[in-house]
């Protein structure tokens, strides 16, 4: 079968909220015609879920105040939001002292901090035993940023159950291109072949797991591609908990992480990720109940499981240096949380790569 082909001066390799965001800072040099969004028609980006009715964002992904990004004209015309408002529980069933802590993990990092065992209570519910033993280098550059650096940090919520993020990239409206399968990246044609197109670009910005862009690149590859995942129960509810509110749990026995309110009457509860498919929906709503005593007619609405949501290990491997040396050298620009395998923030990438 004859492909079509396509020629385009800027090409994004995936479509989620780091390829929309960095369609906008191209339209700052381009112009909508010469920038192309592929998408695989096979998997949905997680943006917006629908339940009996209601749409909602379901992932806790937030603007920070502070950043040039939310003061950018992306986010002119979108709903204003007051910052989240942030609560700690109380810190129950947990003391460090009773762990075994290897030095240079992310967990004797914690240990390094002032006020750090809620924080290390917090962490090994999130990432489990193995941030005991191994380095976490991707967690432990976040926690620099973000908790222990004094830049400011005010994270913008929901309107209406959905993100900001979402508000902005809606009036986007870029070209996007499905496709089913995508057989290789030719770095020296710079092609992207897909099942029914041939995509002849100029620039190739990839915001898909950089080991998938290695393999279909063809590119060698030796870095720690480990990731973690997380898992969401959500909940209605008739009021009690206002939109806008974030609740670490603290209590070491407990499966729950944090909770968010996505609106008035609907929540989310963040869950331990390694007891995925284990815990009882009953065990949950109990402890949301003590969390937030005022809440009222707590209902279970569904569940969700995102396998890949934070990179743990930095890239310092020769192999995969050097090819991503060779994309960059090709014009293929490596972008996002996955596609340069950054555990990095929306604000935080570095758009410079790309206007």
């Amino acid at each position: 079968m004859n492909k079509k082909i396509i020629q385009i001066k800027n090409c994004f390799l995936g479509h989620g909220y780091a390829s929309l965001i960095g369609y906008h800072k191209l339209l700052e040099i381009s112009n909508h015609k010469e920038i192309l969004i592929l998408r695989n028609k096979n998997t949905s980006p997680i943006f917006t879920i629908e339940h009996e009715g209601h749409s909602f964002s379901p992932l806790p992904i937030f603007p920070v105040e502070e950043s040039k990004l939310y003061q950018s004209s992306l986010f002119n015309n979108v709903p204003k939001q007051e910052p989240i408002s942030v609560s700690f529980s109380t810190l129950d069933n947990f003391n460090h002292k009773d762990y075994q802590i290897k030095d240079g993990s992310l967990a004797s990092f914690m240990l390094s901090n002032d006020g750090i065992d809620t924080r290390l209570c917090l962490g090994l519910k999130q990432w489990g035993d193995d941030m005991l033993t191994t380095p976490f280098s991707q967690v432990q550059d976040k926690i620099k940023r973000h908790y222990i650096s004094s830049g400011g940090n005010t994270r913008m919520g929901y309107v209406n159950g959905l993100s900001l993020f979402k508000y902005a990239v809606d009036k986007l409206n870029p070209e996007v291109l499905d496709y089913a399968n995508l057989e290789k990246v030719d770095i020296e044609k710079k092609e992207v072949h897909t099942d029914d197109y041939i995509i002849k670009y100029n620039k190739l910005i990839s915001t898909v797991p950089i080991h998938f862009l290695l393999d279909i690149c063809n590119l060698k590859q030796d870095h720690n591609t480990n990731y973690a995942s997380s898992y969401f129960y959500f909940f209605e509810y008739k009021n009690g908990f206002n939109a806008n509110q974030i609740i670490y749990d603290c209590d070491f026995k407990s499966d729950i992480l944090r909770i968010f309110s996505v609106k008035d009457n609907f929540l989310l509860a963040q869950l331990r990720s390694d007891k995925h498919g284990q815990i009882s929906t009953e065990k949950i709503q109990k402890r949301i109940q003590r969390l937030v005593p005022s809440i009222k007619e707590l209902k279970f609405a569904k569940e969700l499981f995102v396998p890949m949501s934070y990179p743990v290990e930095l890239i310092s491997t020769p192999d995969t240096l050097d090819s991503i040396n060779v994309l960059k050298q090709n014009d293929i620009i490596p972008l996002g949380r996955f596609g340069d395998w950054k555990y990095s923030d929306l604000h935080e990438l570095d758009w410079s790569s790309i206007v």
